[in-house]
């Protein structure tokens, strides 16, 4: 039944990081090196939930925060010390990648880019056609290789002029002779040309779709539109080519030489710093991804702490049991398992209570979306299996529906193979009801809330999606903090951009992109915000004796901004740079 379940499980789409302030092997750390004091600004230390508190200076040395207090007291005790004036700056903890996957943000910079305003230029199906026949005139002996795809990333169906997805016909036009997929912002759904199509077996006779997955069709046809959702993508995709390590048949996302992988990686690494995280994730790992980022860390490229949780579709618990570790080698680890129980909102594979708001084309009028496991019971299967080997887990969960899932699933879990401690990480919840809050304060859960969807879709979720009613609840933060559940939020790239500065001005005003303001009752605090990007993170992961506040013992994981969101105009937040990111005491990006 295990097996059955595990090869039911979602799709694209990390972190428990489970180290109780140990630290091994760490790549940035310079022994009995002087030390540091930051002084002359606010320097914010995290160290309670309820409120800030500031400390007039800091010391850090070999890596790690060894004093909090007055500049009189640092200078005292340190008085050979390096003093860094602040000039009024802020300083706090380095932010911790709640939730996102740097292998395909990685992958997404190695194709075209395809994103809306304002991360990218893309209006129309006509925009999308323009950049790929720019790319096949640019670089046309680039596909002439039999097996060579041309690949654009990042579409949103939500944001096109047409207001729907491109399809097979609509790619034909650009090219019938060379295969040409589309990945959708949300990673849940590809669209293909009628070459791709082919070339992934999706037209052949005996093609099967498989549970949790499906295809959509020209209207009053049967013949496949080239849209293809969630688990269906498995199938067609793991012919495109072979993995990392050149294993056949098994599906990795779109991939590319070893090497190229390697600098792409470094390159999205890059982009986590510059915004100032010091601790990101990978939540769909894959054995080829292991593969490569351990080699990285190996070869001492990793300059913040990777956590990676493995794709539970395309493992098990007792591979990742022997990969798990509660501590860092070389700035990685395995952190736990990760599940994908049902898919996007926009897309409208998201397993919800209740129907889509408008009629979903090709799908009854009661569609609800699916979820990736139908049998409650191999779902508890699965989950159980996870607290049995004491294995972190994570879950996503996007609708109710499959939060409900969720619920009935941890709970079997702990009552029969319960530990103490899991804090199994529920993730996206953008559909969380009154009584599921009341259900989650009785488990070891934590939550984690796409909060990016308040501002990137509510107006679309009013119109279209959920409708008015459901869209006000849209990611319920608040109300599901004050009921005394650990919350946090994230970016989930290469989803949104990584800039936890603007996903903390969303949490705060949930503002959309037309200026209407959806739920404000469930606005959060500056403090509240910031607090969820640091030491909340740091709970959620099991990294609160480490990292997440600037206390004496803790690494110092620091990040310089201009100003302070705690004292800023709350509209305002978004604007804020980063100017520092400071990773175990050592520089890694600086602003110029």
């Amino acid at each position: 039944m295990l097996q059955k379940t595990i090869k039911q499980i979602g799709l694209l789409s990390l972190l428990f990081l489970f180290s109780y302030g140990c630290k091994e092997n760490t790549t940035n750390t310079i022994e009995n090196s002087p030390a540091k004091v930051y002084f002359g600004g606010d320097i914010i230390t995290m160290e309670t939930e309820e409120a800030a508190n500031y400390a007039e200076a800091i010391a850090i040395q070999d890596g790690k925060i060894v004093f909090v207090g007055s500049k009189k007291d640092v200078q005292d005790k340190f008085s050979d010390a390096e003093m860094i004036d602040l000039k009024g700056k802020t300083l706090i903890p380095g932010f911790i990648d709640a939730h996102s996957h740097i292998w395909q943000s990685a992958q997404k910079l190695g194709t075209i880019n395809l994103d809306p305003e304002p991360a990218g230029d893309i209006t129309s199906i006509a925009d999308i056609a323009t950049k790929l026949n720019r790319e096949l005139t640019d670089n046309p002996s680039s596909y002439d290789a039999e097996n060579k795809w041309l690949i654009g990333w990042g579409f949103d169906n939500a944001m096109l002029s047409e207001n729907r997805f491109p399809t097979a016909e609509d790619l034909d036009k650009v090219s019938t002779t060379t295969p040409i997929v589309l990945v959708h912002f949300s990673g849940h759904i590809i669209v293909m040309n009628s070459k791709g199509l082919e070339r992934s077996g999706y037209l052949d006779e005996g093609y099967k779709i498989p549970d949790g997955g499906s295809l959509r069709y020209f209207e009053n046809t049967t013949t496949p539109n080239g849209i293809i959702e969630e688990q269906a993508m498995l199938t067609g995709m793991s012919r495109i080519g072979e993995d990392i390590n050149g294993v056949k048949g098994i599906y990795a996302g779109i991939e590319f030489p070893k090497d190229v992988m390697k600098d792409l990686v470094l390159k999205a690494q890059e982009e986590y710093i510059k915004a100032g995280f010091t601790t990101l994730t990978e939540f769909a790992t894959t054995q080829s991804t292991y593969d490569v980022i351990k080699e990285l860390g190996n070869e001492n490229q990793l300059e913040v702490d990777f956590g990676l949780a493995f794709y539970t579709a395309l493992t098990t618990p007792e591979v990742v049991k022997n990969l798990y570790s509660k501590t860092y080698e070389n700035n990685m680890r395995v952190i736990g398992g990760k599940l994908n129980l049902d898919g996007g909102s926009p897309g409208r594979t998201a397993f919800l209570r209740e129907k889509y708001y408008t009629p979903t084309i090709g799908q009854p009028d009661d569609y609800r979306g699916y979820s990736s496991i139908k049998e409650q019971e191999d779902m508890n299967t699965l989950v159980a299996s996870y607290y049995k080997e004491r294995i972190p887990f994570f879950i996503h969960a996007l609708g109710d529906a499959a939060l409900d899932q969720c619920i009935k699933a941890v709970t079997y879990a702990e009552t029969n193979a319960g530990y103490d401690d899991a804090r199994t990480n529920l993730i996206h919840l953008q559909i969380v009801q009154p009584d599921q809050i009341q259900d989650l304060k009785k488990l070891d859960v934590t939550a984690t809330f796409q909060i990016t969807h308040n501002f990137y879709f509510a107006d679309f979720h009013e119109t279209y999606i959920y409708g008015p009613e459901r869209t006000k609840r849209l990611n319920p933060m608040k109300e599901t903090l004050d009921a005394d559940i650990p919350v946090t939020f994230h970016h989930d790239s290469p989803i949104h951009p990584i800039d936890q500065l603007h996903i903390m001005w969303i949490a705060v005003n949930r503002t959309s992109r037309s200026g209407k303001v959806y739920g404000p009752e469930n606005r959060l605090s500056p403090y509240e915000a910031l607090y969820a990007s640091t030491a909340a993170s740091a709970y959620q992961y099991f990294e609160e004796d480490s990292k997440g506040s600037l206390e004496e013992g803790k690494l110092a994981d620091l990040v310089i901004l201009d100003k302070n969101p705690l004292k800023v105009a709350p509209e305002t937040i978004k604007d804020i740079q980063v100017l520092e990111t400071i990773k175990e005491g050592q520089s890694i990006y600086t602003k110029h």
